[in-house]
């Protein structure tokens, strides 16, 4: 693709950053392209003052070069998709927050990630999520959604943007037109979801309406499908200039969800019944890929003909600019790539220079005080007990005991689900802690845990470590697959079969992934779900686990 073309689409993207500091092509690329901002991302991240400077630099940058101030997102919702936790921690998921039934604890939830978030140079929130978790096997939303019921995710929303703009932060309520009927990974396929547009404005659209009323700045399109349309919402104009256009009436920025997932690139949906069929279907969601994939330049170019103003891309920008360098360049009859005038990409780039103009006003908003212990209070008061009698607790590490942590490949090495498990670990560190199996160990912090080698049912995905506390001056002997402790830290759906074979025989299951695993542990000796992985959830687990 001609330079120009690429220019010309620059003040349509927001790229990622390769590390923890800008490099000296990246430094070129941005002084080059008048980006509207960058999107930040655990690779990015080592600790506070690093993500501090980075911003500096970054906003130093472009304001000298471009005489505008940035933006500088994250996917920082809570939980798992906490991509900003070594610097600012893992803040409690929305599902927590709601499962407190206290607003006011969202509103504090949400200002106090704002208040963190600016302090660090942050100044947009991809979020809150707004999509309703309506079907329980959905992998990729979980506790990541306020909850399953309309008017409850609606009013979480509206008091999570308000508090969030009164943060200091802008707010990008996501993944239009609700993800939460799906059973497919959007990342994986393209998901056709389990209603149809007029269905989805019955409910699903609600509690982006009530975003938009709080004062949402932005909303992200998602890669989805409704189950009578067969383009992605992301690339569909009838969704973004008819629904969300006209019936909505949002005059802010739209963004699409990353352009590198498979659900904006694939030429078809995957269906629905097909999905939900079996619960590890979304493992294997990758083989049903058509063959037939949309090239980049087709999928910027239907990207904004449909009403996105603004073109999300994770990777590093050197690598977002290689690629597009490398398209073939279009013929010169192509209108959308040679008239610099189309009206609808001039009203685009004036909602993008409106956003940008807000987000140097809020430069100079007051931070508001801290409220730290909010994280903890919704981490007691949305913890529950499904089962069983709380005799069973504390357990008293002085006798010995068990702990197994399941969890998806490769999650362990994500740092919301190593935080986790080093802080339920906290105290559990005097003599006899041993790893499972020879082999390499994986680091919690000061703890080594070994991979347990047998896992039950391998092909649900999972992996599992072990923590072993013998009991002083007995030999240790590395425990059996099921232990004391279960912890269901998954956060995509299992089978009931796959959950009952992990939890047979253990005392205690705490389900700190996918919150619906407790549905299949019944009876059970004792069940505790904490809504998420998030550090103070663990601290509250450990709390109840460990005698005084």
């Amino acid at each position: 693709m001609a330079e120009g073309h690429v220019q010309k689409l620059a003040p349509h993207m927001m790229v990622g950053l390769g590390g923890p500091r800008l490099t000296d092509d990246e430094r070129a690329i941005l002084l080059s392209c008048r980006f509207p901002g960058v999107i930040l991302f655990d690779r990015n991240v080592q600790d506070a003052r690093q993500l501090m400077e980075l911003a500096r630099e970054t906003r130093k940058l472009f304001l000298e070069s471009h005489g505008y101030i940035p933006l500088i997102a994250a996917d920082h919702e809570g939980g798992i998709i906490s991509v900003l936790g070594r610097a600012i921690g893992v803040p409690p998921t929305q599902m927590a927050a709601a499962r407190t039934g206290d607003i006011r604890c969202c509103e504090r939830l949400f200002a106090e990630n704002a208040r963190r978030l600016r302090a660090c140079g942050v100044n947009m929130l991809l979020g809150p999520v707004a999509d309703i978790n309506s079907e329980h096997r959905n992998p990729v939303i979980g506790t990541r959604s306020f909850g399953e019921n309309a008017e409850t995710v609606s009013l979480f929303v509206s008091a999570a943007v308000s508090a969030a703009r009164t943060g200091g932060v802008l707010t990008c309520i996501k993944h239009f037109p609700g993800h939460g009927s799906s059973c497919i990974d959007s990342h994986l396929a393209l998901p056709l979801l389990g209603a149809t547009l007029e269905q989805l404005k019955k409910k699903d659209i609600l509690p982006f309406a009530a975003g938009l009323k709080a004062g949402a700045e932005a909303v992200m399109v998602g890669h989805i499908a409704p189950l009578d349309r067969n383009l992605p919402a992301s690339l569909d104009p009838e969704i973004i200039n008819g629904l969300l256009r006209k019936e909505l009436g949002f005059e802010g920025v739209v963004i699409t969800d990353a352009l590198e997932m498979e659900g904006v690139k694939t030429s078809g949906p995957c269906a629905a019944d097909a999905a939900c069929g079996a619960p590890d279907e979304t493992q294997r969601a990758s083989e049903r890929i058509e063959p037939a994939k949309r090239a980049l330049g087709e999928i910027c170019k239907r990207a904004l003909e449909a009403g996105n103003d603004m073109l999300l891309f994770s990777k590093p920008v050197t690598e977002v600019m290689g690629g597009l360098r490398s398209i073939e360049n279009p013929a010169p009859a192509d209108t959308f790539w040679n008239d610099g005038s189309s009206d609808f990409l001039k009203s685009s780039k004036a909602r993008i220079e409106g956003l940008l103009r807000i987000a140097s006003q809020k430069d100079r908003e007051f931070e508001l005080p801290g409220d730290p212990g909010i994280y903890g209070e919704i981490a007691e008061r949305s913890i529950r007990v499904i089962h069983g009698s709380e005799a069973l607790l504390p357990l008293d590490p002085e006798k010995g005991f068990s702990a197994v942590f399941y969890s998806e490949r490769g999650e362990f090495d994500r740092f919301p689900t190593k935080s986790f498990v080093t802080r339920v670990l906290q105290g559990m560190e005097a003599s006899g802690e041993k790893g499972a199996n020879a082999g390499a160990s994986v680091r919690f912090g000061k703890y080594a845990l070994r991979p347990y080698g047998a896992i039950p049912n391998a092909a649900a995905g999972l992996e599992a470590l072990v923590f072993f506390r013998g009991t002083p001056g007995a030999a240790i002997s590395a425990p059996s697959a099921t232990g004391d402790c279960v912890f269901l830290m998954n956060r995509r759906p299992l089978s009931e079969e796959v959950v009952k074979e992990i939890c047979s025989g253990v005392r205690v299951v705490v389900v700190a992934g996918w919150p619906y695993a407790a549905d299949f542990i019944s009876p059970w000796p004792h069940v505790l779900v904490t809504y998420g992985m998030y550090d103070a959830a663990a601290d509250a687990v450990r709390r109840r686990f460990l005698a005084k």
